[in-house]
């Protein structure tokens, strides 16, 4: 079973220059960093990153718990085990720098300095990622076992086994009262749009990338699941094999940890607010689609903008117990009349109902399963969180 990794985009990076001509952690200053962080700058949150694994590296010392690993050893090495403060491909180093480095040592500033990173190491990037969706189920409940507020998830699963484990560990996490973040993957120009399934489960955010001013990047993974988006193209992430710092295209996955760490930042300032409340400040406060519209597949309702609710005081929270994701319930056609005269009236509202059907449906993936190993039918409509 193939994994989809909402990983980098598609250049590999280049090492940091000593001088670089254009800051590319500049979205912090777009972004009022500097003046959110006088309000709230994550205190009292923990994200679990459920990913590679985090590097120790200059930048993060107290900012991240001890963590679990359940990686899979090798089947000729049964007994080699892997600790979660190790990372062979520095993709989930880089997604815990993103949301609470400190900036030193050429490391990006997190976005939620003051928040926790709880890591959570799984087999991506490994010739053992074959066991990614049941290490990724385990590490969902570990998470909403152990504090965890927020679960970033820059990685994915193909629909099938894999999210039949998902699936029931996204809705435990859920039931603590857990926040869910997963990117929508890289696949826009590539392999008919690929999306990750999990980006469609009930109550799960869908996270697209943005470049500096807004505009959707080319290779975002798109689809009505889109919920949020955030930055995606030049960032600051680890090189190839995790040797140090260099510049490159940070994708849907960089997007998702700006995003959790957005909501990082709500939670902080806000800390009885429940999920439900979050994502919905979020949604409400987002920078809207240039064109007018509520909401679009590229972007979903807009560019996660935290500093509208910690600056600007907006965004209502509303229900504490209600999905602002969650799509009204169908409504029931009445049950048919055994009156001749009734049966007319009957036909004409189930006419009006069949026009008013939600316009997306479940498509079958049927060529790109063959050529995906199993991606199978998505769900690309969410249902209301159970």
């Amino acid at each position: 079973m193939g994994v989809i990794v909402a990983a980098w985009a598609v250049s590999a990076g280049t090492v940091m220059p000593a001088a670089a001509d254009t800051d590319p952690r500049g979205y912090l200053t777009k972004m009022k960093a500097q003046e959110m962080w006088k309000v709230a700058d994550g205190t009292g949150v923990t994200v679990a990153v459920i990913d590679s694994g985090v590097k120790d590296v200059p930048g993060l010392e107290g900012r991240v718990l001890p963590g679990v690993s359940f990686m899979e050893p090798p089947f000729e090495e049964p007994d080699h085990s892997y600790p979660p403060h190790e990372d062979f491909v520095g993709h989930g180093t880089t997604m815990t720098a993103a949301i609470v480095g400190d900036g030193s040592a050429g490391g990006p500033q997190g976005l939620a300095p003051g928040a926790k990173v709880l890591p959570i190491r799984t087999s991506i990037g490994t010739p053992m990622a074959f066991a990614v969706g049941g290490e990724m189920a385990k590490g969902l409940r570990y998470a909403a076992d152990h504090g965890a507020k927020i679960v970033n998830l820059s990685l994915g699963v193909w629909e099938g086994p894999d999210m039949k484990l998902v699936r029931p560990a996204v809705e435990y996490a859920q039931s603590k009262g857990v926040l869910v973040f997963a990117a929508m993957g890289n696949e826009a120009e590539e392999a008919h749009n690929l999306i990750n399934p999990i980006t469609a489960l009930p109550g799960v955010i869908g996270v697209g990338a943005v470049d500096d001013n807004g505009a959707p990047m080319g290779f975002s993974s798109y689809g009505p699941d889109t919920d949020l988006s955030s930055i995606g193209n030049t960032v600051v992430r680890r090189c190839t094999n995790n040797t140090g710092w260099c510049v490159g295209d940070g994708g849907t996955s960089y997007a998702t940890a700006l995003a959790s760490a957005s909501a990082a930042l709500v939670w902080s300032a806000h800390p009885d607010w429940t999920a439900n409340q979050v994502t919905r400040v979020l949604i409400e406060t987002a920078g809207a689609p240039l064109d007018g519209s509520k909401r679009t597949d590229n972007i979903g309702y807009g560019v996660a903008r935290p500093r509208k609710v910690l600056l600007d005081h907006e965004g209502n929270p509303g229900a504490p117990d209600i999905d602002p994701l969650a799509k009204p319930a169908p409504v029931k056609a009445p049950a048919p009349s055994a009156a001749p005269t009734a049966a007319a009236p009957r036909q004409a509202e189930s006419a009006d109902t069949e026009s008013g059907k939600i316009p997306w449906k479940w498509p079958a993936l049927g060529a790109v399963a063959a050529l995906s190993v199993g991606l199978g039918i998505t769900v690309l409509v969410k249902r209301r969180r159970r």
